[in-house]
């Protein structure tokens, strides 16, 4: 049968001999025999069976049923030799030593099949937490593991800093030298940074956060960044036969209170962002701010990123795509009733209303970017663990608004009135506007 791949006719076969062997030779020999237990021990190993079969991809049978019916033979049993005693007697030396035989076979074949099972669940776990916390080009962390990261930090009294790091002129590079190359100098770098004894994650796209405590005894964050900017200048990177230089440009920021360190990381991007437009392939810090510099990439009333920043996300998301390697949502915020708010209590009022509305949409999106694309429209990329949470997330933010709508409690610019819609990327979209025209 087996030879044949017949493996679940074999599979059955084997349970129902078992099972009719040890019923008879419970029946004809006594309960204190010992058969039956063996009856418990084939359920264990029944269901082992069907787990291998889903996880080989091969044909299996559901052995719910077999393993109800060994359930009713033990009972049954039980309650036939109640009231038909066994034909046959054996000696009590025999039923003794058969008694503590099977019950070692049963107790060794749980124990060893149950903790395989343990083994295997926590190793797909840790594999399976892993790949959503890593980044699968370069290995770094990702978004998401940097916000579980964070909610450790809460509780935490120290200093730290924190850095945010992007590739000069990427796009050039890959639509010089192609998306393979790119992809080379993405997993180039992230070996470079990865090692470094500081927390380094993939933010997004060609963008590095760095994170690490402030130590008078460990080093100076600046000379760090700074020593890795070098590197990475000085590296003669090749791509099939042709060479290039990278640069990079770092933006750093520092706190003393982790409870603010969600500001810090946007002071970190400002700089980064003031970097950009100051020459780049720096390492921009507080005393290194160039007030000229056009902050382009941020909001500045709700903080979050803007169309530019957008813009910018598009062209890294039609990479994915063309790649085959996309996986994200889309979801689309439209605050209704702005200029009623406007003519009725003021611009700031006004204002109030879109960083309100603009509030609770980082609060339920945590792993995810926000963009800020028009007066009253926000868009967020659905990515990581955001992604696969994205229906209970969409309906969180569903109910927060329509509870603050109906909050008659509060002022008329608290009480957000919104259309929200959600898409998700799929193999038949050809672009990201395939995408987003269906949360329009």
């Amino acid at each position: 049968m087996v030879y044949k791949e017949w493996l679940p006719t074999y599979a059955v076969t084997v349970y129902m001999e078992v099972a009719i062997h040890m019923t008879l030779a419970v029946l004809l020999t006594g309960w204190e025999s010992g058969f039956q237990v063996t009856l418990i021990g084939m359920n264990v190993l029944a269901f082992y069976a069907e787990y291998t079969g889903r996880s080989l991809k091969l044909k299996y049978i559901r052995v719910m049923p077999f393993c109800i019916l060994g359930m009713f033979l033990y009972l049954g049993s039980r309650v036939y030799l109640r009231y038909n005693p066994a034909q046959y007697a054996l000696p009590e030396e025999a039923q003794f030593w058969l008694t503590i035989l099977w019950g070692v076979i049963v107790f060794v074949i749980n124990i060893s099949v149950l903790q395989l099972l343990v083994y295997i669940a926590n190793t797909s776990e840790e594999k399976q937490e892993y790949q959503l916390s890593h980044d699968k080009l370069t290995g770094l962390p990702n978004r998401y593991f940097f916000s579980s990261y964070l909610e450790n930090l809460k509780s935490d009294n120290c200093s730290y800093w924190v850095a945010i790091s992007d590739i000069d002129n990427f796009k050039k590079i890959n639509d010089t030298y192609g998306h393979n190359c790119g992809d080379y100098v993405l997993k180039t770098i992230g070996g470079i940074l990865d090692g470094k004894g500081v927390l380094c994650c993939r933010w997004g796209g060609e963008e590095f956060l760095f994170l690490d405590k402030i130590s008078k005894k460990k080093y100076d964050p600046y000379e760090f960044l700074e020593q890795i900017r070098k590197e990475i200048e000085d590296i003669p990177f090749e791509f099939e036969g042709k060479r290039f230089r990278i640069t990079m440009t770092f933006g750093m920021s520092t706190c003393t209170d982790t409870v603010c360190i969600e500001d810090v990381i946007r002071d970190a991007d400002e700089k980064l962002y003031a970097g950009k437009h100051s020459g780049k392939n720096k390492v921009v810090v507080a005393k290194d701010v160039i007030p000229s510099a056009p902050l382009s990439y941020q909001d500045q009333l709700t903080r979050v990123k803007n169309k530019s920043a957008y813009d910018k996300m598009v062209e890294s998301l039609e990479w994915d795509i063309g790649k085959g390697t996309a996986q994200f949502g889309v979801v689309r915020v439209v605050i209704e009733g702005l200029r009623d708010i406007n003519e009725k209590y003021g611009n700031d009022k006004g204002n109030a209303y879109i960083s309100g509305a603009c509030k609770i949409i980082c609060s339920v999106f945590v792993n995810s970017q926000v963009f800020r694309i028009s007066g009253d429209e926000f868009v967020v990329i659905l990515t990581n663990r955001d992604y696969y949470d994205r229906d209970a997330l969409f309906t969180s933010l569903e109910n927060k608004y329509t509870k603050a709508s109906q909050d008659d409690s509060s002022p008329a610019w608290c009480r957000y009135r919104t259309d929200c819609s959600l898409a998700v990327y799929s193999k038949g979209d050809k672009n990201y506007g395939d995408v987003f025209a269906r949360v329009k």
